[in-house]
């Protein structure tokens, strides 16, 4: 007992240096194994940034969805400063999301040593961290989601002030990847569940529907944004893995307005069995993330980081609803959202849906050591 709380004291002690030691070591890897990448799809977003130096647009609407990476490059290229600056832009932001998941973790889980160990899964998730040198949209948007998610999660009073700030970080986060929108939802959840209690029945019927109607009119719009966006597609070519077809041409009912809420409605209940089937694929392509052009060691590293993690996740969760720790409610909205668009279109080939919202796994993961004692911060 003597030893441990010696290791203990010492451990939370040195926990700083610790874990800003295990980052640097961790991104001094990845950057000396794979350089500052501006091939793959990085080329089509120096492409668009160069067409928008040229002519002062995106060549297709859909492109504005991820501007957030365009426009950095394009600045980049205007200014004549080099890519690099791009990667240290995303290492800096990499460093502070860090910050902000040791924050968030500590004020979630309640114990430093907790906090400590789930920001150091967090720094050697490697699938997750490999996209700092990447001139992808990935590592900002990865960076972006953690530091909005524990601003929001350590709030103890809802302002105009902060909820505007909310309002304008999460619609960074939709012009940085498509999914971002999705934050809204568990923003929007959250805030209701958390902060509105005190008003009255007429009031949160009121704020549902305003919400539920711009919520579908933003979705809507981003659905026929145009471009490459086909949301039939995956279902025509049954692709579980995206741009893997499993048919050529499947027979299926659709509406004339497949890129629509009401198409994607349209498609399920009239395509019944082909979706329930196609589902089943996709969720165990999602949760499991193992994949057949994987090496051995690759799919065994997969297993053994994150499937411990799906199993103390539910203990955790259910620990967090004994607590009435309401963030819970975003933490486990943001992931089933994760999941159910995965459904709605088809997984990515690197896994990197489920990687966005891997982070919550951990916190959801360490929250089963926690005790069941319900905080008062969060009532």
């Amino acid at each position: 007992m003597n030893f441990y709380k010696a290791f203990r004291t010492a451990f939370l002690g040195n926990q700083f240096i610790f874990t800003l030691f295990s980052w640097i070591a961790v991104q001094s890897l990845l950057i000396w194994q794979y350089g500052i990448v501006t091939g793959l799809e990085a080329t089509k977003y120096i492409d668009e940034a160069n067409h928008f130096l040229q002519f002062g647009n995106l060549n297709t609407n859909n492109h504005y969805l991820y501007s957030t990476e365009i426009f950095l490059i394009a600045a980049v290229i205007k200014l004549h400063i080099g890519f690099v600056v791009i990667v240290v832009v995303q290492l800096l932001l990499n460093l502070f999301a860090t910050i902000m998941f040791y924050k968030l973790s500590n004020s979630f889980l309640k114990k430093p040593l907790l906090a400590t160990l789930a920001t150091f899964f967090f720094i050697v998730n490697i699938p997750y961290q490999s996209y700092t040198s990447f001139l992808f949209t990935e590592s900002i948007f990865y960076s972006l989601t953690i530091i909005y998610s524990s601003y929001l999660l350590r709030l103890k009073k809802l302002t105009i002030k902060n909820f505007l700030f909310l309002l304008l970080f999460a619609a960074l986060l939709s012009i940085t990847r498509p999914t971002g929108i999705l934050f809204f939802v568990a923003t929007a959840l959250y805030i209701f569940f958390r902060f509105l209690n005190n008003l009255s029945l007429g009031y949160k019927i009121l704020i549902i529907s305003v919400s539920v109607v711009i919520f579908s009119i933003t979705i809507n719009t981003m659905l026929q944004a145009g471009g490459s966006l086909d949301f039939m597609l995956p279902f025509k070519k049954e692709n579980i893995i995206c741009g893997v077809n499993a048919v050529n041409n499947a027979e299926i009912k659709t509406f004339e307005k497949g890129n629509s809420l009401q198409g994607i409605a349209y498609y399920i209940f009239n395509n019944e069995q082909q979706f329930l089937k196609l589902a089943k694929l996709k969720t165990l392509s999602f949760f499991g993330m193992l994949r057949t052009y994987y090496s051995l060691f690759h799919n065994v590293f997969l297993v053994l980081f994150f499937y411990p993690f799906y199993i103390l996740s539910f203990i955790g969760t259910w620990k967090k609803i004994k607590q009435k720790d309401k963030r819970i409610i975003y933490i486990i909205t943001i992931i089933l959202l994760y999941w159910l668009t995965t459904l709605l279109t088809c997984d990515d080939w690197h896994n990197r849906f489920i990687l966005t919202v891997s982070p919550f796994l951990f916190l959801l993961g360490f929250a089963a050591f926690c005790k069941q004692k319900r905080l008062p911060d969060f009532e």
